[in-house]
């Protein structure tokens, strides 16, 4: 074989990838087949929203991170089912339409504003699609979902009967979460906290006896809906008070005092504003204490007519307009500047309402127990992040509003009877349904006889869709062994909603954890530490990195930063990849420029340095291969290339140089039978990480004909042999020390030295032979 055929001087990426991705494509390697009895490995994918235009390193480090895993367990022997799914239906998808076209959907119809969230829809998948082929994720592409496909709303359907049927499921007219930009119910998880500047504001309220008391809120806008003023009860300022009454300024109305222990005696002035609603506490003790309902706010934000003169204001505007009349009427004692923590809407940053609406709910609130006990159940990695989903669950507080005041997104697969309300429920078989274009299958109501329905208008909250790939999956197989899942990949900011409601969802249906092990990774952030993010355009667009760089050098970069860890975007570390890449270029060709004459079928006697580099070899396969079962990627990453770079590159092959231009045939043998054995299974241990070079010298150099992507993992050769080189490091810190001599003295590494005198102790008896020949010197002495 000669090298100038089978090596160009340089690796082409660009050229290598594309015609990788083409062979792979074009021989369906990752296309799953099941026989039964396979050893399988199920991903369930996080489905990207496809409502973005922008994909950056951090989408990469995430989905790359996971399909190292992928590739390591595709060469482990697994049949690996690795659908793509796209979470297409919802919210960000509208969000994202509204503003590329700067359209309000309330102003076109529902079919043209749906006709051009599908049309955006398949842009954000093609989008995705492109950038995963070129990075090389393994994806089986003939089992791609969208959440908004008749199978998954199937599904979807499906799921919501069985809770319904369960009584997991339930509709009720409750105080819900809204978010007035968005004019849709969400529930718990849509919230994020946010620190925003406020005013303190000390207001006068009149009470029965003609004094007055004074209390402090951020809300003076929410007064046209208060129902009574609390203190606690060990609060000896206002114990007189609890059989007074006070009235509400500007607005007039009377309404108690009462106690509550949970009330702060040093906060503010010590008494609470309790209202119809303003907080959770707010609405914890309008149902402990079964206070009036006063209803204030509209879907879009603004007073209802309880405002009385301030009614159609904004609430920032009724804010303005009542503390100003607040002024005049010398009710507003003084203002203080605050910074204070607010619940706003993680889609559109708008602070979070609590308003009175019909909703469909599924219980978690009281099943605290269940969950913790279910998410212990599943494998962590990394173990901490188990911590995540607990705090979360303690921290519920309300059950999950599923139900959303949308347009595109899965109906609800429900009617209702317009004589008595019953709810009407399709039969299985008749899914997926869309209330609002079909009637029931039924001519009347089972209850009454009514023969008129009325379609459930509402659409699914996306993580209700979404949470139901785990069971998805055997669906889109068709393949009930794909259940429960082997591996949920994802960031820890969707732990508290997809894991969580995956959870829920599976345990509701099989009472089943849904997958055995969740691999959550950090965020991807830019070179000064900042979360990537569009808004801040802190970021070089995907595919002018991989364009730039080529995948593997993206690839390498994101074994940066191990699980559950955020990653800065660094040139240096992609920079390095590019290195590696080189490195075992150059290295392939030495040895397909050494390798003409070896003899693959006649035994050879190894030689010290051949048995230390197997070893090396054994206990690198070892620890790389612990590494990879316990998703520990970045660790295997490491001992990867600590073996390549330094055991096989710096040592090994200078160590042989002598041996393979030398006359000694089975010498020269031995050394060539070694570097086959430790390269192949070196490109076999940075595949998964690297997998377009690794394929390309593994066709090249070893002739196969089969992908290394579906080789069989290396496993430990333990050479047998009678050399005894437990002390072969001895005769290595030799030529430590001979290297470091010519270094600094400015001598090259391939001038040959009359003669050294050695500082190191070592056995020359043994090593002199191999020692003066590996670094050049006619005499070595001790």
């Amino acid at each position: 074989m000669k090298t100038e055929e089978a090596l160009p001087k340089n690796y082409d990426f660009k050229i290598s990838e594309e015609k990788w991705r083409k062979s792979w494509e074009d021989n369906k390697l990752f296309e799953f087949s099941y026989n039964k009895g396979d050893k399988l490995f199920v991903v369930d994918t996080p489905p990207p929203y496809v409502s973005a235009d922008h994909l950056h390193a951090g989408h990469i480090m995430s989905y790359a991170q996971a399909e190292f895993i992928v590739r390591y367990k595709r060469m482990q022997g697994f049949n690996v089912f690795y659908p793509m799914g796209f979470d297409d239906n919802g919210l960000p998808t509208e969000r994202f339409v509204e503003k590329k076209y700067k359209i309000n959907k309330a102003k076109i119809t529902k079919k043209e504003f749906i006709d051009l969230c599908l049309k955006e829809t398949e842009k954000g998948i093609e989008t995705y699609k492109n950038l995963w082929n070129k990075l090389g994720i393994s994806v089986d592409w003939s089992k791609t979902y969208s959440t908004i496909a008749p199978l998954p709303t199937k599904v979807s359907q499906w799921s919501l009967i069985d809770l319904y049927k369960k009584g997991a499921l339930y509709r009720q007219e409750l105080p819900i979460l809204w978010c007035p930009t968005c004019g849709t119910a969400i529930s718990q998880s849509d919230m994020e906290d946010k620190e925003k500047t406020s005013k303190m504001n000390y207001i006068s309220f009149p009470i029965s006896n003609g004094e007055s008391v004074i209390i402090a809120t951020t809300r003076p806008e929410l007064l046209p809906a208060c129902v009574a003023l609390y203190f606690n009860p060990e609060d000896e300022r206002y114990k007189e008070l609890i059989n007074k009454k006070a009235v509400v300024p500007l607005f007039n109305h009377e309404i108690n005092f009462k106690t509550s222990k949970e009330v702060d005696k040093e906060k503010g002035t010590g008494l609470m504003m309790v209202c119809t609603w303003g907080d959770q506490e707010d609405l914890e003790k309008w149902r402990l204490d079964n206070l009036e309902t006063k209803s204030l706010l509209t879907p879009d934000g603004k007073l209802n007519e309880l405002g009385g003169k301030y009614q159609g204001l904004t609430i920032e505007k009724a804010r303005e307009e009542i503390i100003n009349d607040l002024q005049k009427q010398g009710l507003l004692i003084r203002q203080e500047d605050i910074i204070h923590s607010v619940n706003v809407h993680e889609r559109c940053d708008t602070p979070v309402e609590l308003i009175l609406s019909k909703q469909w709910f599924i219980k978690i609130a009281d099943l605290k127990d269940k969950w913790l006990e279910m998410g212990k159940k599943i494998n962590w990695h990394p173990k901490h992040m188990y911590q995540a989903y607990e705090i979360w669950i303690n921290s519920l507080k309300w059950d999950w509003c599923v139900s959303r005041q949308r347009y595109y997104g899965v109906p609800f697969p429900f009617w209702y009877c317009k004589e008595c309300g019953e709810i009407i429920i399709p039969e299985e078989k008749d899914l997926p349904v869309s209330p609002t274009e079909q009637k029931p299958k039924i001519s009347k109501c089972p209850k009454c006889g009514s023969t008129e329905f009325i379609p459930e208008t509402d659409v699914m909250d996306t993580w209700a869709t979404s949470s139901c790939t785990p069971f998805l999956l055997k669906e889109l197989a068709n393949n009930e062994d794909l259940f429960p899942v082997d591996l949920r990949p994802n960031a820890h900011e969707i732990i508290r909603t997809w894991d969580f409601y995956s959870i829920v969802k599976s345990v509701y249906h099989f009472n089943e954890v849904p997958f055995k092990n969740i691999m959550v990774s950090g965020h991807g952030l830019d070179e000064q530490g900042k979360k990537i993010s569009k808004r801040l355009g802190n970021y070089v667009p995907s595919d002018k990195l991989v364009e730039e760089w080529g995948a593997d050098a993206i690839r390498y970069w994101a074994t940066g930063a191990g699980l559950g860890q955020n990653l800065r975007f660094n040139p240096i570390e992609i920079k390095k990849g590019k290195q590696i890449t080189t490195k075992l270029w150059n290295v392939a060709k030495f040895i397909a420029m050494n390798m003409e004459d070896f003899d693959t079928n006649k035994e050879y006697t190894l030689e010290p340095s051949d048995v230390w580099i197997l070893n090396e070899l054994d206990e690198t396969i070892k620890k790389a291969t612990e590494y990879f079962d316990s998703y520990q990627y970045a660790k295997a990453k490491n001992e990867i290339e600590e073996f390549f770079m330094s055991k096989l590159a710096d040592y090994y092959i200078e160590f042989i140089k002598y041996r393979l231009y030398g006359d000694n045939k089975s010498s020269k043998g031995a050394a060539q039978y070694t570097l086959n054995c430790i390269f192949i299974d070196t490109l076999k241990m940075f595949a998964p990480i690297l997998p377009f070079i690794t394929e390309e010298i593994y066709s090249i150099i070893f002739k196969k004909q089969k992908s290394i992507h579906i080789s069989k993992w290396p496993t430990t050769k333990e050479t047998k042999t009678d050399l005894d080189i437990s002390d072969f490091k001895e005769a290595i810190s030799a030529i430590d020390e001979v290297r470091k001599y010519k270094s600094e003295n400015q001598i090259s590494l391939g001038a040959e030295l009359k003669e050294y005198k050695l500082n190191t102790k070592v056995d020359l008896n043994k090593y002199g032979e191999f020692i003066e020949k590996a670094i050049r010197v006619k005499k070595i002495n001790c």
